[in-house]
């Protein structure tokens, strides 16, 4: 479920903006100089990440996700245009205006619909050093977990093999048969 939609929200940024946008991708952690660093190299971008969610007060493990959606845009001549754009490359407020009504209302497949929460400037000393801006745009979207593994659907457990290995000793090895499921035969 998280997966897939941050998958989804991937793809409709690629539908959006894909052609004029060198990486779309998911971001698995927080923003560190590594990662600034990466992001230099592949301006403009649009970086995704699950940052968490609410669980809510149901019988079944109902989840209120928050995704951060990353603008990324870099250019050497200066942090006006880095946000507004240039005749050569779009600015982090050309991504945003485009993606941010793109993915409000977005419905993903038996999850739920993205709902935009808010829109900020990430503008840190870092990533000016870097010369790129980052803009952050996040959405929630309320959904459930799939439902529990029901046991009953599960064929019997037939066959356990173990390879054990003992320090200062030879490997030993156990394999049992259980036919009906219950009854070990040697």
């Amino acid at each position: 479920m998280l997966a897939e939609i941050e998958d989804a929200i991937i793809e409709r940024c690629r539908e959006l903006v894909g052609k004029h946008v060198k990486e779309i991708t998911d971001l698995p952690g927080n923003w560190d100089d590594q990662t600034l660093k990466a992001a230099r190299r592949s301006v403009p971008g649009i970086y995704v990440a699950w940052s968490g969610g609410r669980g809510e007060n149901n019988t079944r493990a109902t989840l209120t996700s928050r995704y951060a959606i990353y603008v990324v845009t870099g250019q050497a001549s200066g942090e006006r245009t880095r946000r507004r754009g240039s005749n050569r490359q779009l600015g982090a407020y050309e991504i945003l205006e485009q993606i941010v009504p793109g993915l409000h209302g977005m419905a993903v497949g038996g999850v739920g619909s993205l709902r935009l929460v808010q829109v900020d400037n990430l503008y840190s000393d870092r990533a000016d050093q870097q010369g790129i801006v980052i803009y952050g745009a996040v959405f929630e979207v309320k959904s459930m977990f799939p439902a529990p593994c029901d046991t009953a659907d599960l064929a019997d457990f037939e066959i356990f093999h173990t390879t054990s290995h003992v320090p200062d000793g030879p490997d030993t090895e156990g394999h049992h048969v259980f036919p009906n499921g219950n009854e070990a035969t040697p």
